[in-house]
């Protein structure tokens, strides 16, 4: 015996007839194809900043990554070079702790809007703050699990918006989380260059060389260049870039080069706790001096771009040699 199927355009058509003879004219159904029928299309193509993108972070937390870098937004700032700092270490924030600020905006509210209200969705530039010194905070989340554990579509708004804050910067910085997590090395790889800060224990050498490896396979990986913190002297820096530049070299045929070197200071340690940055509290601390110093080689990417905007991004970072 043969049984005759029904077509899914038949089964539709009865089924609002059903619903008709029910609930009266006027009640649509949409059937689960219809509001699918878009779902399978291509997602549209992510935005990218035109202006030179940098990511700071580090193979395992603790090492300054954060201080180094709201520093780092400082320095540029008296430079001249105007920069933008995203907070994107995704639920445990604190670069606004290290301003000594309390902003009631944060990244939630561009991923779920206001009151987990998508329709009310903030862009990155809309939450922006200035910061001390001068530069723009875009702050992150604090002690939101669903923030550390965004989903790809949910950060990509997040990586998508990096793109509006063009206008308000020549610069961006951007302070990740820790480690090799998506919502990680989704930041790092939406960089042009991402500056691994390690320290000279052997815990942070190590994993700082598993970071620039998980780095070095993304698809479209940035520059890698390391920074050292928290070292006795510069000598110590030295050993510690040359340690981890010889092991890339082996190991992943890649030139590591050093941006910058920044010295133990216990005026570093007295800033954080003051929630005042350093380099504007103690200016002449030597850690000061050494992150005014690497803001010196990070402000060659917003000249190069000035001098040549019509160049390629990528194409911008010819100076990062190794040292």
């Amino acid at each position: 015996m043969s049984v005759v199927r029904e077509a899914p355009q038949d089964q539709a058509a009865r089924l609002r007839a059903m619903v008709s003879s029910v609930y009266g004219p006027g009640v649509s159904l949409v059937t689960w194809a219809e509001r699918t029928a878009g779902a399978a299309k291509t997602p549209p193509m992510r935005r990218h900043a035109t202006i030179p993108v940098v990511a700071v972070t580090s193979g395992k937390g603790g090492v300054g990554k954060s201080t180094i870098s709201v520093n780092l937004a400082i320095a540029l700032q008296a430079q001249g070079v105007r920069t933008a700092l995203v907070d994107a270490d995704l639920g445990l924030a604190n670069a606004d702790v290290l301003c000594g600020m309390s902003p009631t905006t944060r990244l939630d509210s561009v991923v779920d809007g206001g009151k987990g209200d998508p329709r009310q969705r903030r862009t990155l530039d809309q939450i922006a703050v200035p910061g001390p010194g001068g530069f723009t905070l875009i702050p992150g989340s604090v002690g939101m699990a669903r923030m550390a554990n965004l989903p790809t579509a949910q950060r990509e708004l997040i990586l998508d918006g990096l793109a509006d804050l063009d206008s308000v910067a020549d610069l961006l910085l951007i302070d990740t989380g820790a480690g090799m997590s998506d919502g990680v090395t989704s930041f790092v790889g939406a960089a042009d260059v991402a500056v691994v800060v390690a320290t000279p224990d052997p815990t942070s050498i190590a994993d700082a060389y598993a970071m620039i490896k998980c780095v070095t396979r993304l698809p479209d990986a940035p520059r890698i260049a390391l920074a050292v913190n928290q070292c006795e002297d510069e000598d110590e820096g030295l050993a510690v870039h040359a340690r981890i530049a010889s092991t890339c070299k082996k190991f992943l045929n890649l030139t590591l080069p050093l941006v910058g070197i920044v010295r133990s200071d216990d005026a570093a340690r007295d800033a954080v706790r003051a929630r005042r940055p350093l380099v504007l509290g103690t200016p002449r601390a030597r850690a000061s001096r050494d992150i005014r110093e690497m803001a010196l080689q990070l402000a060659r990417l917003a000249e190069a771009r000035s001098a040549n905007p019509a160049a390629p991004r990528r194409g911008l970072f010819g100076w990062l040699r190794g040292r």
